[in-house]
C-alpha cells in the first residue's frame, strides 16, 4: 500500500511529484517519536489530543429541506444519526487545562450505511468528521510538516520554524494561524470548531464546522483545576441539553478557495457557510472511568468516510497513514483491540 492516500486524486487536487517521499519521512519522524516517548510497557497515547475531556452520547439531526447541493452522503435525506463526540486538547504533552492550546473535536456518527473508503472498515457503519477551533492551518503540505518536525524533535523553540536567519522565508502569516489556534478557553461546549482542510460534498470541496447553536458568555475561573475543562462540561450537561449546528461552506472559486493550502481561509463573502444539521448533546453523566476509557481507545480519522465526504488536499493525504499508524501504535500498546462502536454501548 502506499505511503500516502492509496486512492487516486481528485481533479480537485494537485499532487507535488515528491510528496509520497515526504509523507514517509513524516511518518518516519512521526512513529520514531511515539516510540521513543512510549517504550514498550508503556501505554500509548495519541500523538496529536491525547488528552480528551470525554465522550458524549449526541444525536445529528439532518435539516429538513436542505438544496440539493447540501443533500450529499450523510446529509442526503432528513434522519437522526447516534453520535460519540470527543472532546480534546491538541497538544501532544498532556498539561493543565489553562494553558493555551488548540482544542479539538471529533464527530463519530453511527448507523451510516454505505462503504467507507479505508478498505479494512468499509462494512463499518460509521462515519468520521474532525474539528479543531481555528479555520486556518500553520503548514501547506507534507514538505512543511518535515521541517516543523525536525525542529521539534531537535528540541529547540518552534518558533524557529516560523522566524529563521533569513528573513525573506519568514512564515508571519503561518506563526498567527498558529498563535491563534492556541488559545485558552473556558468551556469546551462553548466554542465554534473548524475542520482547517477541505472535504468533499458529494463532488464539489467544502469546509465543515461546528458552532455552538446558543453562545454562552462562560468566564476562565478563578483557579482553574488541571482538569476544569471537563468538571465544566460534567456540571454543564447533569442538567441542559447542548447544541451545535453543524455548517457547510461550499468551494465557490477554486483561485481563491483553494483546496491544496489550508493556511488560506476560505471568504464567507463569496460562500457563506450554510446549516445543515443539528448536534444535539443531551444531559447525560460521562466521565465514569469505564466511559473515560471507552474515549482512550476510540480512533478517529478523516478518511473513515463515505466516499461522498473523502478527504482533499495534501494535509489530509498525508494524515491518512499518520492517522492510521498512530492508531495501530497505540492499540499495540495498550493491548486494545481496534474496533468501531455501535452507538448502543453504555457505561
Amino acid at each position: 500500500m502506499p505511503i500516502s492516500s492509496p486512492y487516486p486524486a481528485t481533479t480537485h487536487e494537485t499532487v507535488p511529484a515528491d510528496e509520497e517521499r515526504a509523507v514517509a519521512e513524516v511518518l518516519r519522524i512521526v512513529t520514531e517519536r511515539m516510540r521513543a516517548q512510549y517504550p514498550p510497557g508503556t501505554p500509548a497515547r495519541r500523538d496529536a489530543h491525547p488528552k480528551h475531556h470525554g465522550v458524549v452520547h449526541a444525536m445529528l439531526e439532518v435539516d429538513p429541506g436542505l438544496p440539493p447541493e447540501y443533500r450529499v452522503g450523510v446529509f442526503a435525506q432528513q434522519r437522526m444519526y447516534p453520535a460519540w463526540v470527543r472532546f480534546s486538547n491538541g497538544s501532544g504533552v498532556v498539561q493543565p487545562d489553562k494553558v493555551p492550546d488548540g482544542r479539538g473535536v471529533g464527530i463519530k456518527l453511527m448507523d451510516v450505511p454505505g462503504a467507507k473508503l479505508i478498505d479494512d472498515e468499509a462494512d463499518a457503519p460509521t462515519q468520521d468528521f474532525l474539528f479543531i477551533n481555528h479555520d486556518v492551518f500553520f503548514v501547506k503540505d507534507a514538505r512543511e510538516y518535515i521541517e516543523f518536525f525536525r525542529i521539534v524533535m531537535r528540541d529547540t523553540l518552534p518558533t524557529k520554524f516560523f522566524i529563521g536567519p533569513n528573513p525573506f522565508r519568514w512564515r508571519l502569516k503561518e506563526m498567527k494561524n498558529a498563535k491563534n489556534t492556541r488559545m485558552q478557553i473556558a468551556n469546551p461546549l462553548a466554542v465554534q470548531y473548524w475542520s482547517m482542510v477541505p472535504i468533499l460534498m458529494g463532488d464539489r470541496p467544502a469546509k465543515v464546522s461546528v458552532r455552538p447553536a446558543r453562545p454562552r458568555g462562560d468566564a476562565m475561573p478563578a483557579q482553574p483545576g488541571p482538569d476544569f475543562l471537563r468538571e465544566v462540561m460534567v456540571s454543564q450537561l447533569s442538567g441542559v441539553e447542548v447544541c451545535f449546528d453543524f455548517l457547510v461552506q461550499l468551494q465557490a472559486d477554486p483561485g481563491s478557495m483553494p483546496v491544496e493550502d489550508p493556511r488560506i481561509r476560505w471568504p464567507e463573502a463569496q460562500s457563506p457557510y450554510r446549516k445543515v444539521a443539528t448536534l444535539r448533546i443531551p444531559a447525560q453523566r460521562f466521565d465514569s472511568p469505564a466511559q473515560m476509557t471507552f474515549a482512550e481507545n476510540l480512533s478517529y480519522t478523516p478518511w473513515h468516510c463515505l466516499p461522498e465526504h473523502r478527504p482533499l488536499g495534501g494535509v489530509n493525504r498525508c494524515r491518512f497513514s499518520v492517522y492510521r499508524e498512530i492508531s495501530r501504535f497505540r492499540h499495540a500498546a495498550t493491548g486494545a483491540a481496534r474496533r468501531e462502536p455501535t452507538g448502543d454501548e453504555r457505561f
